[in-house]
């Protein structure tokens, strides 16, 4: 097993500025991160896989963070990490309600992969509001928060909704 890489996963749409920062807590903790865009068959994402891998690869470039893998995988978080031998998973989590999420996902993985461990972390106080959801809103009302999401992102929304205002 290679515990110095962590998996990140999640449909990251749209990545954001929380999602960043978990990742460079991450990237603090572990040599090499995997991002791992997960299909979900219950989300109707905004972004096709190609543009959040594109769109997560040039925040990670905007960050300056190296060792960063972004791969896509229709599947089971267990099966993909079984697969490629992996043991850790960090998730961030923003309040109480991710936190149960988080440890009832993590349960029912290790149902599948008993060696999985899941790292919680905290999300950074600046970003304990933010979802991809709340982006989503916020871009649908016309107006995005530049703090909310990486600039390459604000771009993409932009370019899904023409009158938006970033402020």
């Amino acid at each position: 097993m290679n515990k110095n890489t962590a998996v990140y996963q999640g449909t990251f749409d749209p990545f954001t500025n929380g999602h960043l920062a978990v990742l460079k807590d991450a990237r603090a903790l572990f040599s090499e991160i995997i991002v791992l865009l997960l299909v979900n068959p219950n989300k109707s994402p905004l972004f096709s896989q190609a543009q959040r891998m594109q769109l997560v690869r040039a925040a990670v470039q905007e960050a300056g963070l190296d060792a960063i893998r972004v791969v896509c995988y229709e599947g089971l978080l267990a099966e993909y990490m079984r697969a490629q031998g992996l043991s850790c998973c960090v998730r961030g989590i923003r309040n109480g309600r991710d936190a149960e999420f988080e440890l009832e996902n993590h349960r029912l993985s290790q149902t599948f992969y008993p060696s999985l461990q899941t790292w919680l972390l905290p999300s950074r106080p600046e970003y304990q509001d933010i979802s991809s959801s709340a982006v989503k809103a916020a871009c649908a009302a016309g107006r995005l928060p530049a703090k909310w999401v990486p600039a390459s992102v604000a771009e993409a929304l932009r370019g899904k909704y023409p009158s938006l205002e970033i402020f």
